[in-house]
């Protein structure tokens, strides 16, 4: 009797488990691909409307001039499928680094902005080149033309990682890395603008001097008008005997912009690299708390979570999400958990780190994709609830993004295809 209820307990489990998987699976939903009528896409980045559409927006190939420039397309969720894109002409020559992507951003008054990097021609420095920014006031319909980002004009460096954030006020702001410095220290500098009212981006600030030169960074602006920074810095442990590590750090401004915070460490990973791993943090901030995600090779290599109670307070202990788990975006869901996508790979490795001359500026390019799947992980409180597997590994899919839409979570990545990419989505039920 002893054996038989075992067994029965045994398949009930089994039964259970399978339940479990056939409904992730269920809830994965089906992947579509974004017409591109045969063109060359890459680099997907979500946002949202003034309305609180969702937004798409990539890096695709003219077939005129091989030329990239960056596009635009509303999802319907009723439809489940994006409007016709819209062109932004004067982003053509655009850069495609998939760490400095092309972005768009909406103020609250409807006006879109588009944010691009593109190289300099010519020049002795094969990485230099600049942040440029267009409005549109008709809804893409014209566009103004391209003005710099930052102050200084240079063409000696290079500029670029740059993330966007609508703030409290309807207003944009815009955070980058920036060479201007690079003969002065090791690495480069973090600086910040945002727009003005009916205006573009009025004059830059320079937030800290001395990071890493190749990493995206994030920006986030909460519903209580805090703006949350995070990025890779250079350090100098004084344990280390003065070896530079390269760690993710974090600041916050509690006045909309006016002043921030000093640097706080997310975590003392205390990684040890001469070099620019190019992958950058993820922030999401729920009920006042901070989470953050980021890659290390900092002890043992992988995606780590952690998060600040509060604002001002230390983070807390890092645990470790994915040993083999790239390139990680963190979302915050209406219900108060997270949601995580990223790339993984049973053979995944560290892309080499790029060692450079600091005052010449960022390279740009990256390692080709490894097939790699695609998985999404919703996190409550810092544990893993689900673990879903959006695609079989077969396929080089990588830097995937995510929005959250309800209840469920629209989900978009890069599938390189043979000699050329393309990008794929797809909509997943959380509850």
């Amino acid at each position: 009797m002893k054996k038989l209820i075992q067994a029965i307990f045994s398949v009930t489990a089994v039964l259970l488990l399978l339940n479990s998987c056939k409904q992730d699976k269920d809830n994965a939903g089906v992947l579509q691909s974004i017409n591109t009528n045969g063109a060359e896409a890459k680099n997907p980045y979500y946002t949202r409307d003034n309305h609180g559409n969702p937004v798409l927006c990539w890096t695709e190939k003219n077939s005129t001039d091989s030329l990239y420039q960056l596009k635009y397309a509303t999802y319907n969720a009723d439809a489940d499928s994006f409007s016709v894109p819209v062109a932004i002409p004067v982003s053509r020559g655009v850069g495609t680094s998939a760490e400095s992507m092309g972005k768009v951003a909406f103020k609250s008054d409807g006006t879109i902005v588009a944010v691009f990097s593109k190289r300099f021609e010519n020049e002795k420095n094969p990485f230099a080149g600049a942040i440029y920014y267009s409005m549109s006031g008709d809804n893409g319909k014209s566009w103004s033309a391209a003005r710099f980002l930052h102050s200084d004009t240079s063409h000696a460096y290079g500029r670029g990682f740059y993330d966007l954030t609508t703030l409290q006020d309807g207003e944009l702001a815009a955070v980058w890395i920036d060479g201007r410095y690079g003969k002065e220290i090791k690495g480069s500098s973090l600086f910040y603008a945002r727009t003005q009212k009916g205006a573009g981006f009025g004059a830059d600030t320079c937030l800290d001097k001395g990071i890493c030169e190749c990493c995206r960074t994030d920006i986030v602006s909460d519903q209580d008008g805090n703006i949350h920074i995070a990025y890779r810095s250079i350090m100098l442990p004084s344990g280390l005997m003065a070896r530079q590590v390269r760690d993710m750090v974090y600041i916050v401004s509690k006045d909309m912009g006016q002043t921030f915070s000093s640097p706080k460490a997310i975590s003392n990973d205390n990684w040890e690299i001469d070099g620019c791993p190019h992958s950058g943090p993820t922030l999401a901030v729920t009920n006042a708390a901070v989470n953050a995600v980021w890659f290390t090779a900092g002890g043992s290599a992988g995606l780590y979570y952690t998060y600040s109670p509060a604002l001002g307070q230390e983070f807390n202990r890092r645990s470790l999400v994915s040993a083999d788990g790239r390139h990680p975006q963190l979302i915050a869901m209406p219900d108060g958990k997270l949601a995580m996508v990223c790339e993984e790979s049973d053979q995944a490795v560290a892309e080499p780190a790029m060692k450079m001359d600091h005052s010449k500026g960022m390279a740009m390019n990256h390692a080709p994709a490894a097939a790699s799947k695609i998985i999404l992980r919703v996190l409550d409180k810092g544990k893993e609830e689900r673990n879903i597997a959006l695609t079989d590994g077969h396929q080089p899919d990588h830097h995937a993004v995510i929005l959250a839409l309800d209840n469920t979570a629209l989900i978009a990545w890069t599938r390189e295809e043979g000699d050329r990419s393309g990008l794929v989505y797809t909509r997943v039920k959380l509850d």
